[in-house]
């Protein structure tokens, strides 16, 4: 069991960013999917976001074509003074990592408040308390999309997330008045194929200097390794 932990945690620590669209995710681990994500813990169980479960390609698609904001570099629209359209549209790409066989979709929402402040926050009592609230939602989020990656890697699923996408355009696609905070898709990886190649983006669509091959074969995304400090007992551990 240690060591199937230590796998899923490290197979969902890195984006799968392309997917095997031919194969269906069954019902029975779509279902455990959402359980898992939905009764993940909360302060005092309160309702803090709504979540949007898609399989269907063409709405998943609409979802991914909002995602152009994987940018490349930002030196050239600092020194353009061109700003964020201009540089969504020459050095950024969509965000395949979500181009997934089932996208879920976390969106902002309230519940009854069971804490003194978060009913304050809900009557606009006070900045502070607004704030605190607002925390405690993306606490909420960040700890269901944390146990929704773990357990679908635990069934074998590859998984990425996320969150720069134009939010009223996905809230248009949800039907929804509220407001999207991430999305997170969850697939089968393609067997044998680099993980980290676009699904769909190939290096002559990319800036020369930025390009990770011949013109023909598909970019790559970089992959970065993170340090985090860990004591125990006060002692680095």
């Amino acid at each position: 069991m240690h060591d199937q932990l230590k796998k899923a945690v490290d197979t969902a620590q890195r984006a799968q960013r392309n997917y095997d669209l031919s194969k269906d995710i069954p019902q029975e681990d779509l279902e455990t999917l959402i359980y898992a994500a939905v009764n993940s813990p909360s302060k005092q169980n309160e309702t803090h976001y709504s979540l949007y479960v898609y399989t269907d390609h063409n709405i998943i698609r609409q979802i991914y074509n909002t995602t152009q904001k994987f940018t490349l570099g930002i030196k050239e629209a600092i020194e353009r003074h061109d700003g964020e359209d201009w540089l969504y549209k020459n050095r950024s790409v969509k965000n395949s990592q979500i181009l997934s066989n089932a996208l879920f979709v976390y969106v902002d929402d309230e519940g009854s408040a069971r804490g003194a402040t978060h009913l304050a926050a809900q009557h606009n009592m006070s900045d502070e308390q607004k704030n605190t609230l607002i925390e405690q939602k993306n606490y909420s989020i960040g700890i269901s999309i944390g146990e929704l990656i773990l357990s679908a890697n635990l069934l074998g699923y590859k998984t990425g997330l996320c969150s720069a996408f134009s939010v009223s355009a996905v809230k248009d696609i949800v039907d929804t008045n509220k407001t999207p905070k991430m999305l997170v898709g969850v697939g089968y990886d393609n067997i044998d194929i680099d993980r980290r190649l676009h699904a769909e983006t190939l290096n002559k669509d990319i800036p020369i200097e930025r390009r990770t091959g011949s013109v023909d074969e598909k970019w790559r995304f970089p992959s970065f390794k993170k340090l985090v400090n860990v004591y125990v007992n006060s002692h680095k551990y």
